[in-house]
C-alpha cells in the first residue's frame, strides 16, 4: 500500500482519508474490515454477555520506561478450566458505563505500584497474552496527559513486519471511559483527583465472520484452535504546554485461544 497523508489536508481529515483507503484495500482483498467501535452484543451469534475482564494497566514510570502489569477480575487463573470452583459462579456483568466505570476504577486503583493487590498481576510487558474466555478488554493509562481515543482507540491490523494476523471478528462494542482516579503525589490544597482513560470491548471469541465460536469447528464437535491478532493502542499524548501534541501507537500482540472457557 503506498497510501501518504495529504499534507494540504487538517491532519483529522488526512488520517480519516487514509482510514477509507485503507478500508478499500482490505476490501478489495476480500477481507472484511471491523473497528472495535462496532456494537454487536445482541446481534446473532452476539449475545453472550461477558463475565470477566482481562485488565491491562499501563504508566509511563519515571525512567521512561513503560510499566505494563495484566490483570484478571473476578479473580484466579483464567486458563483454569476449574476457575471459577464447582459450586460457584461469575455474574453476567452489563456493558453499561454505570457499572462498568467502578468496576476499572478499583482495578486501576488496585494495580498501581502502592495498590492492594487483590488482583495480583497474571503477566507483565504485554507479553505471551492468550485470551481464553469471552470476556472484556480494559485498556488504562495512568498519565493524565495521554488519552486513548474514543474512536477506533484499538485497531486490529492484518500485518505486521511481514507476519500475518488475524482480520478481527471478534473484538467489538467499545466504550471509552475517563476514569476518576487520586493524583498520587496531589499538590497542598488540591486537587486530589483527576481523569484518566481507559478504553473498554469485548472480545466475543468468534471464528469468523459468521458468528463461530473459536474452536467450536465447523460443524462440531470442538477443536483446539489458535488466531493470532496484531493490536495497535492509539494513545493522543499533550505537549509541556498542554496542547495537543503527537499520536503514540503501542503495537502488541494477542491470541485467542478456543474453544472459550465458561462461564457464560
Amino acid at each position: 500500500m503506498n497510501e501518504l497523508l495529504d499534507i494540504t489536508k487538517p491532519i483529522d481529515e488526512a488520517i480519516a482519508d487514509l482510514a477509507e483507503a485503507q478500508r478499500d484495500l482490505v476490501a478489495a482483498t476480500g477481507t472484511d474490515y471491523h473497528t472495535v467501535d462496532e456494537e454487536r452484543l445482541g446481534q446473532p451469534g452476539y449475545t453472550d454477555v461477558p463475565c470477566c475482564i482481562y485488565f491491562y494497566y499501563v504508566r509511563i514510570n519515571s525512567n521512561g520506561r513503560l510499566f505494563v502489569t495484566h490483570h484478571f477480575f473476578p479473580g484466579g487463573d483464567p486458563n483454569d478450566p476449574g476457575n471459577p470452583a464447582p459450586g460457584t459462579n461469575w455474574q453476567a456483568i452489563a456493558r453499561d458505563r454505570n457499572l462498568l466505570t467502578p468496576i476499572l476504577e478499583m482495578l486501576a486503583q488496585d494495580a498501581r505500584p502502592l495498590g492492594a493487590g487483590q488482583f495480583p498481576p497474571i503477566g507483565a510487558d504485554f507479553q505471551d497474552i492468550q485470551w481464553r474466555r469471552k470476556s472484556y478488554l480494559a485498556f488504562f493509562i495512568d498519565e493524565a496527559s495521554w488519552t486513548l481515543r474514543s474512536t477506533n482507540g484499538v485497531r486490529f491490523p492484518t500485518d505486521k513486519d511481514g507476519v500475518p494476523g488475524t482480520p478481527n471478528h471478534s473484538f467489538f462494542d467499545a466504550l471509552a471511559l475517563p476514569l476518576t482516579m487520586p493524583i498520587r503525589r496531589p499538590k497542598p490544597g488540591g486537587p486530589y483527583n483527576d481523569e484518566r482513560s481507559a478504553l473498554v470491548c469485548i472480545n466475543h471469541m468468534k471464528a469468523d465472520d459468521a458468528g463461530r465460536d473459536i474452536g467450536r469447528g465447523n460443524p462440531p464437535p470442538p477443536l483446539p484452535e489458535t488466531q493470532l491478532f496484531h493490536f495497535e493502542m492509539v494513545f493522543d499524548v499533550l505537549f509541556e504546554n498542554g496542547t495537543r501534541g503527537m499520536t503514540v501507537i503501542l503495537d502488541p500482540d494477542g491470541n485467542n485461544v478456543g474453544p472459550p472457557l465458561p462461564p457464560p
